[in-house]
């Protein structure tokens, strides 16, 4: 035999407090905004730690991978990227001069122009940002490794 009660229960009729609470966190939860701060604040605090104990940036990848890594990405960029931006530049610079009767064209011939010559800045930003890092961090009063800095 089994004891049944007909008794409504209070917590089944009305939310509790720690119900509703639950239930908003988990709506709050679910909104991409949310999620994506909160992993960025995870990932801050995981990488935050190890950087805060050292007096010169950088310190922890002399001599490994990580430091050869970084010498052949901005040595390939540096290498590769400049002369081809170059020739994109002249190409497209050349396309917009020999279209001068054809506004379909010149419209196109601009764009490759404007096009090449952002990714001619983004190039040059690429190599002289490391520099500007490190004189804005001498002045501020922290410091990168030797090892870090790729030029």
């Amino acid at each position: 035999m089994s004891t049944q009660t007909n008794a409504p229960n209070a917590s089944n009729t009305q939310p509790t407090l720690y119900t509703h609470a639950k239930r908003r966190f988990a709506d709050a939860w679910l909104t991409p905004g949310v999620r994506q701060a909160t992993q960025l604040l995870l990932i801050l605090t995981l990488f935050a730690g190890s950087a805060m104990g050292q007096t010169d940036v950088g310190n922890i990848y002399c001599d490994t991978a990580v430091e050869d890594g970084v010498n052949v990405v901005f040595g390939a960029l540096a290498g590769l990227g400049l002369p081809a931006t170059m020739v994109f530049v002249g190409r497209s610079g050349l396309s917009y001069m020999r279209a001068s009767g054809n506004p379909n064209q010149q419209n196109e011939a601009r764009r490759d122009l404007i096009l090449s010559l952002v990714g001619l800045g983004v190039v040059v930003l690429a190599i002289v940002a490391p520099e500007l890092i490190t004189k804005f961090g001498d002045n501020v009063g922290f410091g990168f490794s030797d090892c870090v800095t790729p030029f």
